[in-house]
């Protein structure tokens, strides 16, 4: 059995208890998270469909945040129908092979995002990046099991039914899922499921009804694979279970403190700022509704009675005394500052969505910017988020990618390759990517025209002009198509050198 390594279900079962252990210590400040933040998608308590579940939340600022962030890193980091990254050769491909290499991967690289385009990953990431705004993101890739169609099938996976256990070193390799599931999709979901008697008699008595499973993606250390095990807790059973070369139940987090096992996003780390806010808006509505519809005082002296008196447009209230100095009627005057809650309020908005990166490049009414500044703003937002933006890359990039490639290889789609960093490896092309790439050719520039105005005409003899060619394709992120490669290079030469060599020589012929 291909779990033998991994221990008995007793010892798998051990292994979630103590997964469980872990969200626990977090799960009431991850609810809390949510409750301001995405209070529609908070699922740690129990919901009937339908309910309201934002009933509490006076300001929305956290709320569209949240949601803009999601869309930011998405934009940032993993646009919709963009090549995001490239495949390149490898440390181990000799340097005269690199050029055919590079062009054999771009083929393989615009396979990946044919199919990854045409899934339903989008939509179902987008979810996880409201997650991770939170602390922690999860998407399952799975292979379509239609060989005709979409290669990919992703899904997004709630904080709620997550449970990663802590991993030794780097990122999240074994995690689990407790769902529900209805029986009698059981086989639809995950065929050749092996279901214990008392299952099937539940599946035949109610298919629509119920039940409790734990879906576990295990990393074994010995043989490098992930093993897929799904176990009917209340039987114990092992219903189902396979083995992957790549990781796809991929877990991601935001920032990491050292010791936890769940991550800690903008949320969590606004948390004290959109509490206050929210109070503060609350108080603010308070004393609107307060001054439109006003505070008044009255004496019972037999007249006017204040227990019965109605206050509305067109009434008469019969009183004891309309006199000024002292009526049986008469309005609280108002106390406090609105001015103070609305400077409070304009305060603790900035931040939130300073926070939640919500509007780096400024509002969309302030004067138009240059690309310059623009890319300088990119630039400003990565340095300040560099670590999470880096975390993002290794803990979600670079497992999408290569469980991708994996499932492409296993339809045969493509050839049989390691994307390990020696065959081949990932370079990220994002516009995010694109923001450091800048950089480094800006400097590049500075460079060039520091040496050209130092070395004049001698520049050539000590820089490989023949070089920049591929130094600025690589960093604009240009086709590599577009740049011919050594051979083709001194094909071209040897032409240009023949053409030259025969227009000096047909003069003297005539």
């Amino acid at each position: 059995m291909p779990l033998s390594d991994l221990g008995d279900v007793e010892a798998l079962l051990r292994r979630f208890k103590k997964a469980s252990e872990y969200r626990e210590l977090a799960r009431s400040l991850h609810q809390d998270a949510y409750d301001f933040a995405a209070p529609q998608r908070e699922t740690f308590r129990f919901h009937s469909p339908g309910q309201e579940k934002n009933n509490h939340v006076y300001d929305s600022t956290a709320i569209r945040a949240l949601e803009q962030f999601a869309s930011r890193i998405k934009g940032s980091t993993l646009p919709s129908w963009k090549h995001w990254m490239t495949l390149t050769s490898g440390t181990v491909v000799p340097e005269g092979e690199k050029a055919t290499i590079d062009k054999q991967l771009e083929k393989i690289g615009e396979v990946f995002f044919n199919e990854l385009n045409h899934s339903n990953f989008d939509t179902e990431v987008n979810s996880s990046l409201v997650d991770l705004g939170i602390g922690t993101g999860a998407v399952i890739i799975d292979e379509n099991p239609d060989l005709i169609g979409d290669a990919f099938k992703f899904t997004s996976v709630p904080m709620s039914e997550l449970y990663p256990e802590k991993p030794a070193e780097g990122r999240i390799r074994s995690v689990w899922r407790k769902q529900k599931l209805q029986v009698g999709a059981i086989e639809q979901v995950w065929p050749g499921a092996k279901l214990p008697q008392k299952l099937k008699e539940k599946a035949e008595k109610d298919p629509f009804v119920e039940d409790d499973f734990l879906n576990g993606q295990l990393y074994n250390t010995k043989d490098k694979k992930y093993y897929q095990v799904v176990i009917y807790e209340p039987s114990k059973d092992i219903i189902f279970d396979q083995s992957f070369d790549s990781q796809r139940f991929i877990v991601f987090r935001w920032h990491v403190v050292a010791g936890e096992v769940f991550g800690r996003g903008p949320a969590i780390q606004s948390l004290p700022d959109i509490r206050t806010l929210n109070k503060v808006v609350q108080f603010d509505l308070e004393a609107a509704a307060l001054s439109i519809g006003g505070v008044y005082t009255g004496i019972n002296d037999g007249i006017f009675n204040p227990n019965t008196v109605r206050i509305a447009p067109k009434t008469i209230i019969p009183v004891g005394s309309n006199n000024n100095q002292n009526p049986t009627l008469r309005a609280l005057e108002r106390a406090g500052d609105p001015t103070v809650a609305q400077i409070q309020m304009e305060r603790l908005q900035d931040a939130i969505n300073k926070s939640f990166f919500a509007n780096p490049l400024g509002d969309i009414s302030d004067p138009v910017r240059s690309a310059t500044e623009n890319m300088i703003r990119q630039q400003e937002m990565l340095k300040q988020a560099g670590a999470s933006f880096g975390r993002i890359r290794s803990e979600l990039v670079e497992p999408l990618v290569e469980a991708g490639l994996d499932i492409l290889m296993s339809r045969g789609q493509i050839e049989r390759f390691r994307v390990d960093g020696e065959q081949a490896t990932i370079r990220h092309t994002s516009p995010l990517a694109k923001s450091e790439d800048l950089e480094d050719f800006q400097n590049a520039q500075i460079w060039l025209q520091f040496n050209q105005a130092v070395l004049g005409e001698g520049m050539a003899g000590s820089i490989k002009v023949e070089e920049l060619p591929k130094f600025s394709q690589e960093k604009l992120g240009i086709p590599a198509n577009l740049v011919r490669d050594e051979s083709e290079r001194q094909a071209f030469g040897e032409q240009a050198l023949a053409a030259a060599q025969q227009m000096g020589v047909e003069p003297g012929v005539a």
